[in-house]
């Protein structure tokens, strides 16, 4: 057996990262893939950054989450693109940015699956917060889960629901309310094991909110907003101006243990509910590291996709569970959570 001398001079190298290679197939579908999902997602992260008032665009903006699908879709488009490419330098620099982006949208949407250990220092109690639907929400539902509530929160409710409500044993448990009901569905009620004071409406909106202090026990007064801001498509800057009295609500109301619950009809990637956490408020489903509960559209085909449903609390106070569920007739999931006074409610005792 003979064997070929090597040349002399000649030595076998290893191809180098970026060194050409043959053209692969499927890098232009590759490619063409990536750039349609990365259309959506930089919408998205340009929404997030820069959040829309008006009303066209913040309904665009209420998908600003799925963002990360698009940025997810793109990545391993081209990381399989990268793998195969014949010239690496600028498919590299691409995933690179997009990796960041991508980070970027975890960032957002990771501290909702991450519990805050923010200690529960004394009593808790449950608030219940459901939209029902013009009313049509099955009267046997609501109150089974309601059946363990302390503070429910109603909303789009109607003189006729809130009377069906009675046959199940509501006043007995509820012996605490505020509302004003009337024809329509524009009604927001509060019901309370425990007693109410302070309650007034909230301006002129196209649906009822109120503020009113609630004395827990173990925990003291605490102050409650119920809130149900117009959604975009009423048009005519309604959205943005009712979510400005519900800020200015809530300034005025941060020097107490504060709970603002009810139908935001915003993610929490919109400017005002941004502007609601620079306040000092906080997702009682970020403090609980609840996970993504989205809320809207309930009872379809599709399951709900938009998380517009919130509790949000102060820095006196904890959430120690957040669910959501279900009720026949309404278009919401309803939400559940467990709020106790944190560590820092007693320091300022």
């Amino acid at each position: 057996m003979t064997t070929r001398a090597m040349r002399p001079g000649l030595r076998s190298t290893a191809a180098s990262w970026d060194s050409q290679r043959p053209a692969a197939r499927f890098q232009p579908l590759l490619f063409t893939v990536a750039g349609l999902a990365l259309l959506p997602a930089a919408a998205a992260t340009l929404m997030r950054v820069l959040p829309p008032s008006d009303d066209a665009t913040a309904l665009l903006a209420a998908f600003v989450p799925y963002g990360l699908l698009g940025y997810l879709i793109a990545l391993v488009c081209l990381l399989i693109a990268l793998l195969r490419a014949r010239h690496r330098l600028v498919p590299a620099v691409i995933t690179a940015a997009v990796v960041v982006l991508t980070a970027y949208h975890l960032a957002w949407l990771a501290p909702f699956f991450l519990d805050d250990h923010r200690t529960a220092a004394a009593g808790q109690f449950q608030l219940l917060s459901l939209n029902m639907h013009n009313g049509a929400a099955d009267s046997a539902d609501v109150a089974e889960q309601a059946a363990h509530a302390d503070v429910v929160i109603l909303l789009e409710t109607t003189p006729a629901a809130l009377t069906a409500l009675e046959e199940y044993g509501w006043d007995d448990r509820f012996r605490y309310s505020l509302g004003d009901p009337r024809e329509g569905f524009s009604n927001t009620a509060i019901y309370s094991r425990f007693p109410l004071s302070g309650s007034k409406a909230l301006g002129d909106t196209s649906f009822q909110q109120w503020v009113t202090t609630v004395r827990i026990p173990r925990i003291g007064d605490i102050r409650l907003i119920a809130v149900h801001p117009c959604n975009p498509y009423c048009g005519g800057g309604r959205w943005n101006a009712e979510h400005r009295v519900v800020r200015r609500a809530v300034t005025d109301n941060l020097d107490h243990p504060l709970v603002v619950a009810g139908d935001f009809n915003a993610v929490n990637d919109h400017g005002p509910m941004q502007a609601l956490q620079r306040a000092g408020l906080k997702s009682a489903t970020d403090v609980a590291g609840a996970g993504w509960l989205p809320t809207y559209p309930a009872n379809r085909l599709i399951p709900p996709l938009l998380p517009i449903d919130h509790v949000l609390i102060n820095e006196d106070l904890t959430a120690t569970s957040v669910t959501s569920f279900a009720v026949s007739g309404s278009d919401h999931r309803g939400l559940l959570a467990t709020i106790a006074a944190s560590d820092r409610k007693l320091a300022r005792r």
